[in-house]
């Protein structure tokens, strides 16, 4: 909770480095968050509260009234976001827009009821009076059903202001990112965040509550009053201070309960024939029943396709050796892929020998080998100090590299290197995950190296790189150089003429402890099956993926057969 706090208040380098989070740094992602929300609260007043005024009024759309509360409770706000952005895209708009259909249900709804309930003797009164029926609805209707009203508006702010955390979802950096982003951020971003959001939700309840209390007209204030004001006044201090005090204990139990890390890794000694191969030179996996009185081996893998292939590669082809076998793909940056190999979540995930030593081992640029078999040396032996082994590393490197359409291509005059982009950065957007921000091989690399300050860091999902490059999201992408959508979508890759990226083999990093307690024929099949990872045959699995729709696990089990792993 010191922590989090701390990280509210003052600037901080994020987890990787070279990057400042926190303190300061958060108005941006506050002022974002707010306008999120201003602009949703605006349009679903202007939308909602003249149709329900009218339908009130009329004594018509009760079954209108209704069906908004149930859609807006039922649709979940994530669905809406990921339905807009294949229309809207990956921009503010989109995230207005399914914040507004979040904020409509509770303000239409409280301005019907809060009209129909209005005292029909007092609309027939004032009728008689010789009031118009629009006069009826400004002057009567709609200040006594003010107090609803401001309810639903209420509700409506504060269910925003929760959901907007969404944001870097769809390319909107609000306050949802250090929570969403905990691998540049740290735990103590997100639970800072999380903390603040609360405290906004909170404060946005007790302006509204007040605003309501003020809008309530005086004689209807009179007639709700009880014997005792004071008492009840004091009953309703106590309790939002209960509240408060309950949200702040609850985050306080969630931090003590996040560095509370199960470990499964095994341990343990054994032996047994190989497997990978006979006495021939088949490649054919043989199952060896001591294998599976071994401990379960977990493989786990990045966010992105290749790294998911790669997962079930491995997966598939221990499984077939005799092993019992645990996937838990799809777990984010390396950063979340390390940790979770450390505390012994996993015991091993495909990773890349250049993230490995500018990442994980912070080694310079500079001191940084363009010769793969010495990068992987330096990997294998920075990764052997943590109690981690990198098994054998692929025939394919995959490294770093960033795109352009041929139209924009052409418009910054026919580009085809990263230097050329040096005059052109200042007024151009270029994207990448969260994490580029901090990496010596992405974004820091670019501005270090080659001299680059681009007018803006879009930050996106891994695995949208390509649509955001080709709807014109962004300018310059990151990209990897074995996407078969770069041929496809037939885009620019700019050359990396001053060599800023180190080689990116592939190599099977796992926890030393569970490589010796599964015994020889754990990386006898690792290293036999990565020797089949050339280039082409990457571009290959991923284009059937990424171009042919294919599912990771379908693509990895047609491999095996088809290279002669598996009958």
């Amino acid at each position: 909770m010191k922590d989090a706090i701390d990280y509210l208040l003052h600037s901080r380098e994020s987890v990787g480095g070279g990057l400042q989070v926190g303190g300061s740094h958060l108005l941006p992602l506050l002022w974002m968050h707010l306008r999120v929300t201003f602009e949703a609260i605006f349009f679903a007043i202007a939308v909602a509260l003249p149709l329900a005024l009218w339908l009130g009024h009329r004594g018509k759309g009760q079954l209108a009234a209704s069906t908004a509360a149930n859609v807006g409770r039922a649709v979940p706000s994530f669905a809406v976001l990921v339905f807009a952005s294949t229309y809207l895209g990956l921009n503010t708009g989109n995230l207005v827009f399914a914040m507004v259909l979040l904020a409509v249900p509770p303000v239409f709804t409280n301005t019907y009821v809060g009209v129909r309930q209005v005292d029909r003797d007092i609309v027939d009164a004032a009728r008689g009076m010789g009031l118009s029926e629009r006069q009826l609805t400004t002057r009567v209707e709609l200040p006594l059903a003010l107090p609803l009203i401001f309810g639903g508006i209420r509700t409506s702010v504060v269910n925003v202001l929760a959901t907007a955390t969404l944001g870097p979802y769809v390319g909107v950096d609000t306050l949802g990112v250090p929570i969403i982003n905990a691998n540049v951020h740290g735990d103590a971003g997100r639970l800072g965040t999380a903390i603040l959001i609360a405290l906004l939700a909170i404060a946005a309840e007790l302006a509204f509550a007040a605003l309501q209390r003020a809008a309530t007209p005086r004689g209807l204030k009179l007639s709700q009053q009880t014997p005792t004001p004071r008492r009840n006044r004091r009953m309703r201090s106590r309790s939002v201070l209960a509240l408060l005090a309950f949200v702040i204990l609850a985050f306080g139990l969630a931090a003590c309960g996040s560095d509370d890390n199960s470990n499964t890794g095994s341990t343990g000694a054994g032996s047994s024939a190989a497997t990978t191969t006979s006495a021939t030179s088949s490649k054919v996996i043989k199952s060896n029943p001591e294998n599976g009185s071994k401990p379960t081996i977990t493989i786990g893998s990045k966010n992105f396709t290749e790294n998911f292939i790669l997962g079930e590669i491995y997966s598939q082809a221990l499984k077939a050796a005799g092993y019992k076998i645990k996937k838990q793909l799809n777990l984010g940056s390396e950063q979340i892929a390390l940790k979770a190999v450390k505390s012994g979540s996993i015991d091993a995930y495909p990773e890349y020998t250049g993230t490995v030593v500018t990442g994980f081992c912070k080694i310079k640029d500079a001191d940084v080998s363009h010769d793969p078999d010495q990068v992987y040396a330096q990997a294998r032996d920075c990764m052997a100090k943590e109690g981690i082994t990198a098994l054998k590393q692929s025939p394919f490197t995959n490294s770093n590299g960033f795109a352009v359409t041929q139209d924009t291509a052409q418009k910054l005059g026919n580009i085809t290197t990263l230097s050329q982009l040096k005059d052109k950065a200042p007024t151009l957007r270029i994207s990448g995950p969260p994490e580029c921000q901090q990496r010596e091989d992405c974004l820091l690399g670019l501005e270090k190296v080659y001299g680059l300050k681009f007018k803006k860091f879009v930050s996106i999902d891994i695995a949208k790189r390509h649509e955001v490059i080709k709807n014109g999201q962004t300018d310059v992408g990151e990209v990897f150089t074995t996407d078969g959508q770069i041929k496809a979508d037939n885009l620019v890759l700019l050359k990396d003429d001053k060599q800023l990226f180190p080689p990116y083999n592939s190599t099977l990093l796992a926890k030393t402890s569970a490589v010796d307690g599964a015994g020889p024929d754990f990386t006898k099949t690792v290293d036999a099956v990565t020797a089949g990872l050339t280039l082409p045959v990457m571009q290959e699995l991923n284009s059937r993926v990424d171009l042919d729709k294919e599912t990771p696990a379908k693509v990895a089990s047609e491999y095996l057969k088809e290279a002669g792993y598996l009958q």
